[in-house]
């Protein structure tokens, strides 16, 4: 095959970087992950010409945290913001992968949904950085869909992709950059939706999740089914149709999230810059949607905690696209990624792992295992969300709640039951495994600061 001038011009430069991610978007919602009742026909082609991760998480399911894990490459117990007050610091931002990118000479920009740090005016320079940047459309935790620009009603991700271009369409010749949007889809508020694109799945039936019964639903703690993850379950079994209209409005809105992605892509293709432009897709986490009868993200069980992970990078042979990675990919790795990917040092503080090797198909060793934490909670009248930690390897998952009593744990075999549905801990045979796993979690809990 012949290659073009401009693919040989990209051998020669630092790659452009377009990282997209979602808002709440589990990992089995793509069609490239054998869901066959979503369309995500963009997600899909990014897939079949780039790698996706099978096995991608998040290390701490909810916006405010996983966003700074995603901004810094460390884990909570690292970045230490475990709430939406919080913002990082000047200094820890500085330590950041668009701040670093930018001071090695990149353009960057910031379009969404930032969410780290609430927007007080003491602390509004750190909570919506836009000065850190050389191209800013941000918006804090609270926005609608629904916006008004000069006196029009626009549809939010539509004021996003119309930046999109527009920072694509002035990028300075020879210059790379790294632009990060964040789209809101599917997180709600759910009260106003695209009025331009029509609502494919109005008539659909979408199947619950395979533990969505009264019966899963009774086999959860307590704990657990009187907190936040637990509230709607018991409502949805006695009216399905409530199920089927939130599980359609969310399939609607990351089919949305879908075509803002073709759009983007689209773009890149009619400014040229698709052939030097390394693409990372995926979201902030992902949500039970009704798995054992709970909602919401929070907890450690799969469907919270797998999130999509898509990379497409151009600049490889064709034959190393297409693929799947079944190595454990985490929400701290994109930061050093984008990183190695520019040439630019990776941070000592930064704990996530470089990527690229795994692109190029190179025999790496790879992480075995690794630390899952949640702390936030909610205030009453709210119900409250249940704090835990845990240790997720290939095989088997580890899961404490650190605040119950008596104490609570589970332990299990996602090779014998990948829907986790039996809590072996008190299980003779797998005593060790349990020791070794606790054990291990409290060296994570004590190493990761």
């Amino acid at each position: 095959a012949t290659i073009s001038a401009a693919a040989l011009a990209a051998e020669n430069q630092r790659p452009n970087i377009l990282f997209i991610f979602t808002d709440d978007q589990p990992q089995i919602c793509m069609g490239c992950m054998g869901n066959e009742h979503i369309q995500t026909p963009n997600m899909d082609r990014l897939a079949a010409d780039g790698v996706l991760f099978t096995n991608a998480f998040v290390t701490t399911a909810i916006c405010c945290s996983n966003r700074a894990c995603i901004l810094t490459g460390q884990h909570m117990r690292r970045h230490a913001v475990r709430d939406f007050r919080t913002p990082l610091s000047a200094e820890a931002f500085a330590q950041t992968y668009p701040a670093l990118l930018r001071k090695a000479g990149y353009r960057t920009g910031y379009l969404g949904k930032f969410a780290v740090g609430w927007p007080k005016p003491e602390i509004r320079h750190l909570s919506l950085p836009a000065e850190r940047f050389d191209f800013w459309f941000g918006f804090p935790q609270t926005i609608n869909f629904r916006q008004e620009v000069s006196g029009e009603v626009r549809y939010l991700t539509t004021l996003m992709e119309e930046k999109t271009v527009e920072f694509l369409r002035t990028n300075p010749p020879n210059r790379p950059f790294c632009l990060t949007v964040a789209l809101k889809e599917p997180h709600g508020p759910w009260n106003y939706f695209d009025p331009k694109v029509p609502d494919s799945y109005q008539d659909a039936h979408i199947p619950p999740p395979p533990t969505f019964s009264p019966e899963h639903y009774k086999a959860q703690p307590e704990f657990i089914r009187s907190s936040l993850n637990g509230g709607s379950g018991p409502r949805w079994f006695k009216n399905p149709e409530a199920y089927q209209a939130h599980a359609r409005t969310f399939y609607r809105l990351i089919t949305r999230a879908d075509l803002a992605l073709g759009r983007i892509m689209a773009a890149l293709k009619d400014t040229g810059l698709d052939e030097n432009t390394v693409v990372i897709y995926s979201s902030d986490h992902g949500s039970m949607l009704g798995a054992h009868g709970l909602v919401g993200k929070w907890l450690m069980y799969e469907e919270s905690i797998r999130m999509p992970l898509i990379i497409r990078n151009p600049r490889l042979p064709a034959k190393l696209r297409g693929k799947r990675c079944d190595k454990m990919a985490l929400s701290i790795d994109p930061a050093p990624t984008m990183l190695a990917l520019a040439g630019v040092p990776i941070p000592k503080a930064m704990q996530g792992r470089d990527l690229t090797p795994l692109l190029r198909n190179e025999p790496v060793p790879w992480r075995e295992d690794w630390y899952y934490e949640h702390v936030y909670n909610t205030k009453p009248p709210r119900r409250p969300i249940v704090k835990c930690e845990g240790v997720r390897t290939d095989r088997w998952k580890y899961i404490r709640y650190p605040e119950i009593q008596p104490p609570c744990e589970q332990l299990f075999d996602l090779k014998d039951d990948p829907r986790e549905e039996h809590n072996l801990v008190g299980d003779a045979a797998d005593a060790r495994t349990l020791i070794r796993l606790r054990k291990r979690c409290d060296e994570y809990r004590r190493s990761l600061e």
